[in-house]
């Protein structure tokens, strides 16, 4: 009978035999999402694909519902057509929770993004934001979200302050008082001297801070952050490191996607990997670490799951 062993808080267990294996994830004790190694394996897996190597993975949902989880994704797929841009994809992002999407180009971030933010309607499965299906509910779920796209696009006639502005205004909120409380990021986002031109004629490092002004703008539990360093120099995306973290420590959960291994690396607790359309890895770094051995890096542990030779 083969032997298998289990990566369970960070550490390695076993070995156990299938049939305990089976009987702790039968028992609750282990999840499908467990990674596991077995000999003839060239890396961890997770255990579900190593019980039966047919299956694609994906993590149980009765893993994914705790309590304090703001986002959960359950077996979503998205089909455009016959392209499968996203396949089978689960996983739950607590409150507070800083985690990175990591992908290559073409894996399904963006899909990603635009299911969680109500523009497309997934194929199969549910997207959930503090318990509001996003697309059914998806005014009330986006006054939830601060979204920060990779290219943010502005009205041609308006400044940098009167985008501010409408943002509050169509937000609801207190105009004078929302500028107010804006007023000292933007200070500190070197913003100050270009706020009343015109926010098109802004470089586009420029427009990724006023975009991410309008992310915070309502206070949102969700960040959702696309690619948010991008034409940023090393002043503001230290800036933006901090600005993160006190978000995160305040309570805001935050889900952004970066090719930069190292932001991941100082800010985030947990991280996502997708390779075409499916999760490849879920979980925290150090269990990452774990599970490809002390001496790797995020980005040894990215190059190995996502390279075209690497089985997912």
């Amino acid at each position: 009978m083969r032997e298998i062993y289990l990566i369970i808080n960070g550490e390695r267990t076993g070995p156990s035999t299938e049939d305990e294996v089976r009987q702790a994830l039968s028992e609750g004790k282990i999840s499908g999402g467990t990674l596991a190694w077995q000999e003839g394996l060239e890396q961890w897996t997770p255990l579900d694909q190593v019980l039966d190597p047919a299956r694609p993975f994906s993590p149980p949902v009765s893993s994914l519902t705790t309590p304090n989880a703001l986002v959960l994704v359950d077996h979503v797929t998205k089909t455009f057509g016959e392209k499968t841009a996203l396949r089978d994809v689960s996983f739950a992002v607590p409150v507070g929770q800083i985690c990175g999407l990591l992908g290559p180009n073409g894996a399904g971030k963006t899909t990603l993004f635009r299911l969680l933010m109500g523009v497309l309607k997934a194929t199969t499965g549910e997207l959930r934001i503090d318990g509001l299906d996003v697309f059914e509910k998806r005014v009330e779920a986006k006054r939830l979200i601060g979204f920060l796209p990779d290219e943010p696009i502005f009205y041609s006639y308006l400044s940098g302050r009167e985008v501010l502005e409408l943002s509050a205004a169509m937000h609801g909120l207190d105009v004078r008082k929302t500028m107010e409380r804006l007023a000292p990021l933007i200070l500190e986002l070197r913003l100050a001297d270009e706020i009343n031109n015109y926010a098109e004629d802004y470089s586009r490092g420029m427009k990724k801070k006023l975009g991410l002004l309008l992310a915070f703008l309502h206070e949102p539990k969700l960040l959702i952050l696309d690619e948010p360093t991008n034409g940023l120099d090393v002043e503001s995306t230290h800036l933006f490191y901090d600005l993160i973290l006190a978000q995160a420590k305040a309570g805001t959960t935050v889900l952004f996607s970066t090719h930069l291994m190292d932001h991941v690396t100082k800010l985030c607790s947990h991280a996502i990997i997708i390779k075409e359309g499916s999760v490849v890895a879920n979980g925290s770094l150090d269990e990452l670490r774990a599970a490809f051995g002390p001496g790797s890096s995020l980005e040894d542990i990215f190059l190995k799951l996502t390279s075209r030779s690497s089985s997912a």
